[in-house]
């Protein structure tokens, strides 16, 4: 499986929406979908860069604490 695929399921599998994962992530819906897609410019077929999947998956990974936690994370 392609990581743009495991990200788009990691999300659904968390009943968030591509808005709500913005809201915690601070990536916007566009990027969101864009990275979803597994091409930053579709026409070109420009992919992304394992730099961009690493920063992400951190996102992610944070977003994930945060639900298990219970609580936003804060300073």
């Amino acid at each position: 499986m392609k990581p743009h695929e495991k990200a788009k399921i990691w999300r659904e599998r968390r009943n968030l929406t591509r808005e709500q994962l913005s809201d915690l992530t601070g990536y916007s819906v566009i990027a969101i979908r864009k990275l979803e897609s597994g091409f930053r410019r579709r026409a070109a077929g420009e992919k992304h860069s394992e730099w961009v999947w690493h920063r992400y998956q951190m996102a992610c990974a944070g977003v994930e604490a945060q639900l298990k936690a219970g609580r936003k994370f804060e300073w």
